[in-house]
């Protein structure tokens, strides 16, 4: 009974190292190290639309930095900004004087640039994740 408890305190060390090479070896193959994500500031100055309103013509003239998120956000936003502006232009031009007067109407302008702008760049991996009006002067 003696050499079989010796036995038994010397191989439990033994398993339990060889069990966690086993596992280390497994894991090892599976981890993939994933790109470091940036946040990059677009910022695009003086941008003026026509308002959507029918009766007398409004204007918004507003200044947006958009926060950019993904792998190489840089030099994507680069090659897509003219993409990146006509988003930002469509969504701004369909709105009404009336709506853009509350903050609300604001939140959801923000909400909607968000959005478009996103779409604009979900294929290059890359997400809108804040957007600030620096300007923003209607009439």
């Amino acid at each position: 009974m003696e050499n079989r408890g010796r036995m038994l305190l010397l191989l439990i060390p033994v398993l339990l190292l060889a069990g966690g090479g086993a596992g280390f070896l497994l894991l090892r193959g599976r981890h993939h190290a994933r790109p470091v994500e940036k946040e990059f500031p677009l910022a695009l100055n003086e941008l003026t639309v026509n308002l959507a309103d029918t009766g007398r013509p409004h204007y918004l003239s507003a200044s947006v930095t958009l926060t950019i998120k993904g792998a190489d956000p840089e030099k994507t936003v680069a090659e897509y900004e003219a993409q990146v502006r006509d988003a930002v232009l469509m969504v701004m031009s369909q709105r009404k004087y009336q709506e853009l007067l509350s903050p609300e109407g604001k939140q959801a302008l923000k909400d909607s640039l968000a959005a478009e702008v996103g779409k604009a760049l979900a294929a290059r991996k890359l997400e809108v994740t804040d957007v600030l009006f620096t300007t923003f002067v209607m009439d």
